[in-house]
C-alpha cells in the first residue's frame, strides 16, 4: 500500500514537472503594459505608438545583431492596466523627488502585482510604461524589465515615435536583457565619443537609430534565450529626429 502511495505521489510530481515544462515558451516574448494611475485616464494613441516603437527596435536589435535574430513581440503587444494609486503616490515614492531605487521598488510591487510579472519571467519581458510626471526619475531596466515614464510616453504619441525614445528604450531592453553600462565609461576612463561610450549601452542611445553593440555585447545577447530567428514586424526602423 504504501509502495503504490509513493508511486502515486512520484507520478504526480512528475506530470507537474512535465507540464511545467511544456507550458514554457522556448523564448520570452516582450510584452508592454501601460500603467495610468488611477486618477488619470489612458491615452488612447498610446498603445499605437508604443506598437510602432517596438517594431522598429525590433528591426533595430535585428539589423545590429546580424545573425537574423531578435526577441518576439508578445500577442497582444500592448496591454493598460489602471493602477491603484494616483499619480502623487508614485511622486512620494520617490522622497526627496530622485530616489530612483524608491520609486523602482515601489512601481514593481504594484506593476507586478496587478499583471503577474516577475524578473526573469521564462514567460514574458516586462516593458513597463508609467504614465507619472517624475522628471528627476530616469527610465530604469534590468532582469527582464524595464520601466519609462511620463516623458517616454509623451514622445511616442504622434506621427512617428521620437528616435531619442526608441533609442532610450532600446538601451533599457538592453539592461532588461542583461547588459550594463561599459565600465570604462562610468570611470570616465574612456572619453564619451570613445567606441565604447557611444554604444546603445551608454550615449549611444541618443544617437538612435545610428548607434551599435560592441562585440562583446552582441555575444551576450545572442546568448541570451531572448533571441531567436524571428521576422521583424517592421522592414525598417522608423522614428522621427
Amino acid at each position: 500500500m504504501q509502495t503504490n502511495r509513493l508511486g502515486w505521489i512520484l507520478g504526480l510530481v512528475v506530470c507537474a514537472i512535465f507540464w511545467h515544462w511544456i507550458r514554457t515558451p522556448a523564448h520570452p516574448t516582450l510584452k508592454v503594459v501601460y500603467l495610468v494611475p488611477s486618477d488619470r485616464s489612458p491615452r488612447e494613441e498610446f498603445p499605437e505608438g508604443a506598437r510602432r516603437a517596438m517594431a522598429s527596435v525590433q528591426r533595430w536589435y535585428f539589423d545590429q545583431l546580424g545573425a537574423r535574430e531578435t526577441f518576439k513581440l508578445a500577442d497582444p503587444l500592448v496591454e493598460t492596466v489602471q493602477t491603484r494609486h494616483p499619480e502623487n503616490w508614485y511622486n512620494d515614492s520617490t522622497g526627496t523627488g530622485d530616489d530612483r531605487q524608491a520609486l523602482w521598488d515601489a512601481a514593481m510591487k504594484d506593476a507586478f502585482h496587478l499583471t503577474g510579472g516577475t524578473y526573469d519571467d521564462p514567460q514574458h519581458i516586462w516593458l513597463y510604461f508609467l504614465d507619472a510626471d517624475l522628471p528627476r526619475i530616469p527610465a530604469q531596466g534590468t532582469n527582464g524589465v524595464a520601466l519609462l515614464l511620463q516623458e517616454e510616453i509623451s514622445n511616442l504619441v504622434g506621427m512617428e515615435p521620437s528616435c531619442d525614445t526608441v533609442g532610450t528604450i532600446a538601451h533599457e531592453l538592453g539592461h532588461a536583457f542583461g547588459l550594463e553600462h561599459p565600465a570604462e565609461c562610468e570611470t570616465e576612463k574612456k572619453n564619451a565619443w570613445s567606441r565604447e561610450c557611444q554604444s546603445v549601452s551608454f550615449y549611444g542611445s541618443h544617437r538612435f537609430p545610428n548607434a551599435g553593440f560592441l562585440p562583446e555585447e552582441r555575444t551576450h545577447l545572442l546568448r541570451s534565450s531572448a533571441f531567436a530567428p524571428v521576422t521583424p514586424q517592421a522592414s525598417a526602423v522608423h522614428c522621427s529626429k
